[in-house]
């Protein structure tokens, strides 16, 4: 079966990538807060760091060790679109429909690595199919499979993501608009909702006790909430990560379930209100930081609906659907091209620093061989910015204890009120005892040339005597770090200290 087939070779690609691919900076902070099991964290619920802590304990700490749960959700994807297109369907067009969605360029990285969109888009699917079969099969009184299906598809967006929030409230709409009114008014539906609306509870509470950090981050600080044209470009580059034609088909697609009526529409509802959601949104979020595969369970759902319309293009236009299958293979393996820089050694020494090699892959293999070859066995490990601070975290053994400074990426990226939790940041430096050895490491591109001096004069609030011993450089051009030595600061920081920027002699490969 051709279905089949191509699953078990996108599978093998997505497989292939994950066991070479370096470690993301933040799959480490990830696996830094499976270090620290929570129901709740300040910017994630508790569902990726149990999975990189269940990951760990069968595979051993290695990228592949944290990444094979969310390749098990990934891979489950395509099979979750062919449940769900069989109910809108025939099972011919069923298979199909899960054909086409395995060229979608933005699924190939779901679950190559440790992220929380694999568990978020898995809930996404699942919970559609359990509606979409409730709304063909309405008469359902007692909680039975789809309910249940329902209870832990809720349940796990929860668990995985604020990011779910949305889908909620554009499922939720859609369900009261469209679902037959005998299925709204079974008490197996209502328990499924109450399941899922109890796993809220522990982000609930921990953001209680945090004067609600997470909430602040994910829905204020992080967007500016200011109106920018640029956003407005929004689907336009969605038609470009999807592909033109097959992004257009997929609209189409969406159309024409709304037009069928029934399970159709409640589909095409739930899949074109998360469209419209983010293509509203983009004007207002932070651009630096609004994710291009945000959208990517809408159009997981839009190939559900998507055999009817290549079928009507065949017809009309026999060409049509070999273009738009040639263009998404086509941006497939380009971003299995993209991925694979990072992976092979010898294309990552010639394209790191380039736009081509994403930053958060490159360097921390070399820093920590240096800070495992300078490193005292007495010495307590600090770094500038937390994903630093993550990356050793996992290479030393997944060391368990890394200091932090109060660097500007923490707040950026929402992590500084969880390393105050966890007394690793600034605080829990300053509690160490006077004169404990250190290992301070400093990744310097992260923060401007001319503030360098000033950032290294921050550092002797807490650390004296601080010695440049090595300056570290990544593959290629791409970054470089800078290894000191000092102890904990006894007594008060004195006027004017200066701390020696390293010399250039002190390089290491």
């Amino acid at each position: 079966m051709k279905f089949v087939a191509a699953w078990g070779f996108v599978t093998a690609l997505k497989l292939l990538i994950a066991v070479h691919l370096p470690l993301f900076g933040d799959e480490a902070f990830y696996a830094w807060s499976a270090r620290h099991l929570a129901w709740a964290y300040t910017d994630v619920p508790g569902g990726t760091p149990a999975l990189i802590a269940l990951g760990t304990a069968l595979a051993g700490d290695t990228a592949f060790g944290l990444r094979w749960p969310f390749l098990v959700l990934g891979a489950a994807l395509p099979w979750l679109v062919v449940r769900l297109a069989r109910r809108l369907g025939d099972a011919s067009s069923a298979w199909r429909a899960g054909l086409w969605s395995l060229p979608l360029p933005l699924l190939l990285p779901l679950g190559t690595l440790g992220l929380p969109d694999a568990l978020l888009t898995f809930a996404v699917l699942l919970a559609l199919d359990a509606l979409v079969g409730l709304a063909a099969a309405p008469q359902r009184r007692a909680f039975d499979g789809l309910h249940g299906q329902l209870a832990l598809a809720l349940v796990l967006g929860a668990l995985a993501h604020y990011r779910f929030l949305p889908v909620l409230a554009v499922g939720g709409l859609a369900a009261l608009w469209l679902l037959p009114r005998p299925a709204l008014r079974s008490p197996g539906l209502w328990l499924a909702l109450l399941a899922g609306a109890l796993a809220w509870w522990p982000v609930l509470a921990f953001n209680a006790t945090i004067d609600g950090a997470g909430w602040r981050f994910q829905f204020v600080e992080r967007h500016p909430w200011s109106f920018e044209a640029r956003g407005l470009l929004q689907p336009i580059e969605q038609a470009l990560v999807v592909t033109p034609l097959l992004y257009l088909a997929s609209l189409l697609a969406l159309w024409r379930g709304w037009r069928c009526g029934g399970p159709a529409r409640l589909a095409a509802a739930c899949a074109g209100g998360l469209l419209l959601f983010y293509a509203l949104l983009a004007p207002f979020a932070d651009r630096a930081r609004f994710s291009l595969h945000w959208p990517l369970p809408a159009y997981l759902i839009a190939t559900a609906l998507l055999p009817a319309v290549l079928d009507h293009w065949r017809r009309r236009r026999p060409w049509w659907p070999a273009a738009t299958a040639t263009l998404a293979v086509s941006g497939t393996l380009l971003v299995a091209a993209l991925f694979a820089l990072p992976a092979l050694p010898g294309l990552a020494a010639r394209t790191a620093g380039s736009g081509l090699y994403p930053d958060n892959f490159l360097g921390w293999r070399e820093v920590a061989a240096a800070v495992r070859q300078h490193r005292r066995p007495d010495e307590v490990l600090v770094a500038d910015h937390f994903m630093l601070a993550a990356q050793l975290a996992f290479a030393l053994d997944r060391e368990r204890r890394v200091f932090v400074l109060d660097h500007w990426n923490n707040h950026k990226h929402g992590r500084a009120a969880q390393l105050a939790l966890w007394g690793y940041d600034e605080t829990g430096l300053a509690a160490l005892p006077a004169g404990t050895p250190l290992l301070l490491a400093i990744e310097p591109g992260e923060t401007p040339a001319q503030e360098h001096a000033a950032w290294l004069g921050r550092a002797c609030r807490w650390i004296e005597d601080l010695v440049p011993i090595a300056v570290v450089a990544g593959p290629g051009e791409g970054k470089w770090f800078w290894l000191y030595r000092g102890q904990r600061r006894v007594g008060e920081q004195p006027a004017g200290c200066a701390v020696p920027l390293p010399p250039e002699s002190a390089t290491t490969q």
